[in-house]
């Protein structure tokens, strides 16, 4: 039997993908972030070591070829109808900061180790998709003006599951390890490793909803490694 094509595949999703219910669709997207704090400088270590107990002096460099490596891939997770655009995505804040989500819920954010702050541009070395070390996409599962997000239903992922990240000839197909929840404010250092092993980490938010802030207070990871 020939397999078919991604553009077919991913179609096939598409057409198939149900209107899930959105329940308990609390949250407002009024910033965009998910409260995934990323440590400036704590990629260049092994396996990034430890933060510095200072933010490292912020210059200007050339772009990383990695930086537009992603455009035009789309992240499939088909157990839980994930079918979304992946737009690279930078941080801001000296030292550490959060990860910028794209506006849309419906699109998912690849951590492309651009660094904005008051001081300049920084570009850290980070791994796309298939490259030595942890790839992180992130984005939400919700917003009360946007519906339901690309990963609403990540928290329901089960391991064993697959996902294929790419597009067209370029495509990476990753088997899910385990999920796990986490509270905002203890993410692993696991997540932020650039070398070693191939990895993919997508992330969202999850846990309890705080109504008083507006956010939630956990990160659900899905932790994936290639296909066998």
């Amino acid at each position: 039997m020939t397999k078919p094509s991604w553009a077919a595949r991913a179609a096939a999703l598409t057409a198939r993908k149900p209107l899930w219910a959105v329940v308990g669709v609390l949250a407002v997207v009024v910033g965009v972030v998910i409260g995934l704090v990323i440590r400036h400088g704590q990629d260049k270590g092994s396996p990034y070591d430890k933060a510095p107990a200072a933010a490292p002096a912020v210059t200007a460099k050339a772009p990383s070829k990695t930086a537009t490596s992603i455009h035009g891939f789309r992240l499939l997770i088909p157990s839980i109808g994930t079918d979304a655009p992946v737009f690279p995505e930078g941080a801001t804040g000296p030292g550490g900061g959060a990860l910028t989500i794209p506006d849309d819920v419906h699109d998912v954010g690849w951590w492309d180790g651009v660094w904005k702050s008051p001081s300049g541009t920084d570009h850290e070395k980070v791994a796309a998709p298939g490259q030595p070390g942890v790839a992180l996409l992130a984005g939400h599962i919700n917003s009360a003006v946007q519906g339901q997000g690309a990963l609403s239903r990540l928290q329901q992922l089960k391991p064993g599951a697959a996902i294929t990240v790419g597009k067209g000839g370029k495509v990476t197909h990753w088997t899910v390890t385990r999920v796990q929840t986490v509270l905002k404010s203890a993410l692993p250092d696991s997540l932020y490793v650039n070398h070693g092993p191939a990895k993919l980490a997508v992330v969202s938010c999850g846990g309890p909803f705080d109504s008083a802030t507006g956010h939630y207070l956990d990160n659900v990871i899905a932790w994936a490694k290639p296909r066998a």
